[in-house]
């Protein structure tokens, strides 16, 4: 059996084995067709040559190429011929002797390439604009994480300042017990002094006055303090939270600016095989 008969034996196999809807055409070396399994894509559409057994291509079928140049050749048939874009490969079948004894057609459609490859587009522009977006997200976050990170050591730095007012409150505190004991010494003295000291006592008093305003406003302040401290300590605390938030947001920003490269790259993989189909 040659070459030639083998491939028209076996052209119905070759159809049914192909991953994608094909038309299988096998011809002789003066164009007359042996066999033709058509695809579904001709079926549905009549205006494209239905060839039987027997038939001959016309003279200025471009398979007729194929024969004159010895070599495979591929035609691309446009969309607007017959509403759908559809590829044929013409392989020339040599016989032992190395003379062409005629031609394997393959025909498949183009129309699911056309749609990988505008999809592929689509998703390759898409994930760009996606990535060009998470890589600014991650600039921001990465940013706001600093920032927080300066404001929750300046939160620290004020709790450190509110803590060091009580060495200051203890002073004065202490000033003020003082001057009390030495008012009530003062007012004592002055008893004793009788009529000469009832100017003194009338200062000793208002020395105890005054010692008795201090010791009440330094408690007040204190309660303010402990007040501001509490309330210092509150807001650090969510800072150093959010700042952890934020610095977590920002890695997983960045892992995902990485993903979406790396589909974009994907995508423009496929759509580079798409071109190639």
């Amino acid at each position: 059996m040659t070459k030639l008969e083998a491939l028209v034996a076996s052209a119905d196999l070759i159809k049914e084995s192909s991953p994608v809807d094909c038309s299988v055409l096998v011809i002789d070396r003066d164009g007359y067709v042996l066999a033709h399994h058509m695809a579904d894509f001709h079926l549905k559409n009549p205006q494209i040559p239905a060839f039987k057994v027997g038939d001959r291509l016309p003279s200025d079928a471009l398979t007729f190429n194929c024969i004159k140049e010895r070599r495979k050749l591929t035609i691309i048939v446009p969309k607007e011929i017959f509403g759908f874009k559809w590829k044929t490969t013409n392989t020339p079948i040599f016989d032992d002797a190395g003379n062409i004894s005629g031609v394997l057609s393959v025909a498949v459609s183009l129309d699911v390439y056309d749609t990988l490859h505008t999809t592929a587009q689509t998703i390759a522009a898409t994930t760009e604009e996606v990535a060009a977006t998470t890589e600014e997200l991650g600039v921001t976050a990465a940013r706001l994480a600093e920032d927080l990170s300066k404001v929750k050591i300046g939160g620290e730095g004020v709790l450190a300042q509110i803590n060091k007012t009580d060495d200051i409150l203890r002073f004065v505190s202490d000033v003020a017990s003082n001057s009390n004991l030495l008012g009530l010494n003062a007012a004592i003295e002055a008893a004793r002094a009788g009529e000469h000291g009832r100017g003194f006592a009338v200062v000793a008093d208002e020395i105890r006055k005054m010692a008795v305003n201090s010791a009440q406003s330094v408690s007040e302040i204190k309660k303010i303090l402990q007040d501001i401290h509490k309330e210092t300590t509150g807001v650090v605390k969510i800072i150093q939270n959010t700042s952890e938030l934020s610095e977590r947001q920002a890695a997983a920003t960045a892992e995902m600016g990485a993903t979406m490269q790396a589909l974009a790259s994907t995508a423009n993989e496929v759509e580079r095989i798409a071109e190639a189909i």
